[in-house]
């Protein structure tokens, strides 16, 4: 029985380290991908695919022709004359909606309209609704974009939840399995520690083969260190836990023991 005990607790804690490796993998991708995360990193991409960034973030046959500021300025060329029986000037390009107050027809920075446009069309890129189901979007749509979207960070939070609860259900079965139950919390610290542990490195891995595209890969991994650190931290809270437990719990038998021995006889 014990044997069959032992291996039980070892096959579950091994699929245990796997679910715990998708769960922060999973928690990273849904984190990275919320909406200032996104704005920040997008935004020197799409800069350059409109040809006023610097470097080579992206080539720009993933994307194809988004060029963001040749609409900026025939924009700002329609914009004094539409404006007059207007309040602002709405256009679309690409399939995203920009929409320019008026206000902006007198200014004189060309910058202003450029960034605006920007803003508008990555707000877009993010809370489109996109007709497609994950997968498919990659054969239904011009540009790739909907990776970087709300409809993305969704996914990967849904594929979280699932490996959440599945790790709750291993932590439980490991739970039962161990005979010391303070065991189970040491176990369940450690597996977290080392399922942690590659993520640092595997980053630094993927941006060094990923080559022309580590800008956009950053999008889906800028919360990496975040998670690392929370996931370290909480593992070594459990395995301190686990630790605790057992050293009170050896206090306690100690005493029990002391106070039978001490006992008069007969009594």
């Amino acid at each position: 029985m014990g044997f069959i005990r032992k291996s039980s607790v070892m096959f579950f804690g091994f699929l245990l380290f796997f679910s715990f490796l998708a769960l922060n993998s999973l928690f990273i991708l849904g984190s990275s991908l919320q909406y200032d995360n996104v704005r920040e990193g997008i935004y020197p991409i799409v800069k350059e695919l409109s040809g006023t960034g610097e470097g080579n973030l992206i080539p720009k046959e993933i994307v194809g022709e988004f060029n963001l500021t040749k609409a900026a300025e025939d924009a700002r060329d329609a914009l004094k004359e539409h404006c007059k029986n207007a309040t602002d000037y709405v256009f679309s390009y690409k399939g995203y909606t920009i929409d320019i107050p008026c206000e902006y027809a007198n200014v004189t920075d060309p910058e202003s309209i450029i960034n605006k446009t920007f803003d508008d069309v990555i707000y877009d890129i993010y809370y489109k609704d996109y007709d497609c189901g994950f997968w498919d979007c990659f054969s239904k749509t011009e540009q790739p974009f909907f990776l970087v979207s709300e409809k993305a960070k969704d996914y990967w939070m849904n594929k979280f939840y699932i490996s959440l609860l599945i790790s709750a259900i291993l932590v439980l079965l490991v739970f039962l399995l161990v005979q010391r139950k303070p065991n189970a919390f040491i176990i369940t610290g450690a597996l977290l520690v080392l399922s942690v542990l590659p993520l640092l490195k595997l980053g630094d891995l993927i941006y060094a083969l990923a080559g022309n595209f580590a800008s956009l890969i950053n999008l889906f991994l800028s919360s990496t260190k975040t998670v690392f650190w929370f996931s370290l931290i909480l593992g070594i809270i459990l395995i301190a836990t686990g630790i605790i437990l057992k050293i009170w719990g050896v206090a306690e038998i100690k005493q029990k023991l002391s106070k039978k021995e001490a006992k008069p006889e007969g009594k």
